[in-house]
């Protein structure tokens, strides 16, 4: 549900928006959380803020304590050294009374962590205290459904970490463990022993961070013993989240419910700066193919997987194009044809549905790549050697992972071409320019420079017979680029003479991108759906930004004041 209704919210979210202001007094770049669970179920805490503070006279974590929640060893410290914790904390007192000082606040719903600000400007603070009774045992796991960062902060973080190992250093796995989130866009994982969870792009006022995780029996033995079950806990946390969602669509009218009361309006200033960023890159990419200018050759050294994987890396190309080629090689290659053949309905009316016939190996021309997706296909075709829909459909729904390894084989292919050529200084995710080195900026600029030769084909003056003999090769490419069907009828009305090779080249890429089509599809559509069930089975994923109910720890508000 959460992809299928994306769009809407943003049109409806910039709809809607109001104006906010760009930066707020003080800011909280980065929080990095880690907590460690003991045998007992107790969790220790630290807290690391940095950002830059210029007014108020202390910072503020309210927490939502029930009685069982008690706190202990609290320690504030700064880059300039510990502070001392004092017995009863007066969110009264002065900034210079505050000044290198920590303390606890009673509030009517628990108690605030507070600590004073002691300078303006940027700062790096350390929050460090113990909770007692954190985890609990029930008759069936043991775990916490815990808010790590609140709601309704003042001083909203910019990017958030949470990181849950156990004291005794057993890793916690997907073997043993369930995980989930619930407040934020981002993800929660097993990564090396631990629960990570991470924000993917700033938090907003609505928003927070809550993590609930269980653990199988034996591992804690938490003093806080719970009558009923974990699943109960799980249960009230799913109540208005998109876990359990089997991916069914929504209406327009539900989507935008969904986005005005459980997101919030402001989501919108968060996704316009995104698509800010994103039109930014864009702009930068398209500088720099401008100043590369039209490449009228084959790019890469005839590389197609180069191609692709640097296509992908810089949204030049769609995930899995390079599916669509491959079923057009084989085409062309003779290992496929095309079938026409007519339907009748049930109101009389013919339908022309074209199957595609597994004529057979030719493996003189072959290479690894054209044998695999060949042998995906022959075991997809059944006994009479021909695609079909349907079957197409079936077989993908239970053999998606065969079509996926064939797009990571040409990935890993071009990415070994970019590597000996030493095209990245860094291969950071996601690439920028900056990453190119004067040998992957040539590789990226044949690219992009080709795409452009092929999108402006008709307005160009200086074109001749040099593309004549390369058109098919140029076509694939413009296939890769999903720029296709346009440039083939502009080469029809430059290229009268070879008019008809071009029409039955057209033919085979449209069956090739029909078929791409309903692969691609089919095995995106089973990847969601196992991605969906691996989450709300508690094998982590995308957090939820709905539900969450039940948590305990943190509150609402905080920041600063």
């Amino acid at each position: 549900m959460r992809k299928k209704v994306s769009g809407l919210i943003l049109c409806f979210a910039l709809l809607f928006a109001l104006p906010f202001p760009a930066f707020a007094a003080n800011q909280v770049n980065t929080m990095d959380i880690q907590a460690v669970i003991y045998e007992d179920g107790s969790m220790y805490v630290t807290q690391v803020w940095e950002g830059n503070f210029n007014e108020g006279t202390e910072s503020y974590i309210p927490m939502n304590a029930p009685d069982y929640l008690t706190i202990s060893q609290l320690t504030v410290s700064d880059q300039n050294g510990a502070y001392e914790t004092v017995p009863d904390w007066n969110i009264d007192w002065s900034f210079e009374e505050k000044a290198r000082k920590c303390g606890i606040h009673d509030t009517d719903s628990g108690y605030e962590i507070c600590f004073g600000i002691s300078r303006y400007g940027q700062n790096r603070y350390a929050i460090e205290y113990k909770l007692g009774n954190a985890v609990g045992g029930y008759s069936d796991r043991d775990g916490v459904n815990f808010q790590f960062v609140n709601d309704g902060m003042n001083t909203i973080p910019t990017d958030v970490k949470v990181e849950i190992r156990l004291a005794d250093g057993t890793p916690i796995t997907e073997e043993n463990a369930a995980v989930w989130g619930f407040g934020y866009d981002g993800q929660v994982e097993f990564s090396d022993g631990a629960i990570l969870a991470y924000t993917e792009s700033p938090i907003a006022p609505e928003n927070h961070v809550a993590v609930l995780f269980s653990l199988e029996k034996g591992i804690l033995y938490p003093s806080r013993q719970e009558q009923g079950s974990f699943e109960e806990v799980k249960e009230t946390a799913f109540s208005g989240s998109d876990y359990d969602d089997t991916g069914e669509e929504v209406s327009t009218f539900e989507a935008i419910v969904t986005m005005l009361l459980s997101m919030g309006l402001p989501i919108g200033l968060m996704i316009w700066s995104f698509r800010i960023k994103k039109k930014r890159a864009e702009k930068k990419r398209q500088r720099f193919a401008e100043r590369f200018g039209y490449f009228r050759d084959i790019p890469n050294d005839g590389n197609l997987s180069a191609t692709y994987a640097l296509g992908r890396m810089f949204d030049v190309c769609e995930d899995g194009a390079i599916l669509s080629t491959g079923m057009l090689r084989l085409i062309q290659l003779g290992c496929l044809s095309p079938v026409e053949t007519q339907q009748i309905g049930l109101m009389g009316q013919t339908r022309e549905t074209v199957s595609l016939r597994l004529v057979g190996s030719n493996h003189s021309s072959m290479n690894e790549y054209d044998e695999y997706l060949y042998t995906v296909l022959e075991s997809a075709a059944g006994s009479d050697s021909t695609l079909q829909a349907k079957e197409l459909e079936r077989f993908v729904s239970q053999n998606d992972k065969l079509l996926r390894t064939y797009i990571q084989k040409c990935d890993s292919a071009g990415r070994t071409y970019l590597n000996q050529k030493h095209c990245l200084k860094r291969w950071n995710t996601p690439v920028k320019l900056t990453d190119l080195t004067p040998a992957g900026e040539q590789e990226l600029g044949e690219l992009m420079g080709l795409k452009r030769y092929l999108t402006d084909f008709s307005l160009i003056a200086e074109r001749g017979v040099k593309e004549m003999p390369i058109w098919r090769e140029l076509l694939t490419y413009a296939m890769l680029f999903g720029i296709a069907d346009q440039v083939a009828e502009q080469m029809k009305e430059l290229y009268p003479q070879i008019s008809a090779e071009l029409t039955d080249y057209s033919q085979s890429m449209a069956t090739a991108y029909s078929y791409h089509y309903l692969l691609y599809s089919s095995m995106k559509n089973t990847e969601e759906q196992r991605e969906q069930e691996k989450r709300s089975g508690g094998g982590g994923g995308f957090a939820s930004l709905g539900g969450g109910c039940g948590s305990i720890g943190g509150g609402s508000g905080g920041g600063t004041r």
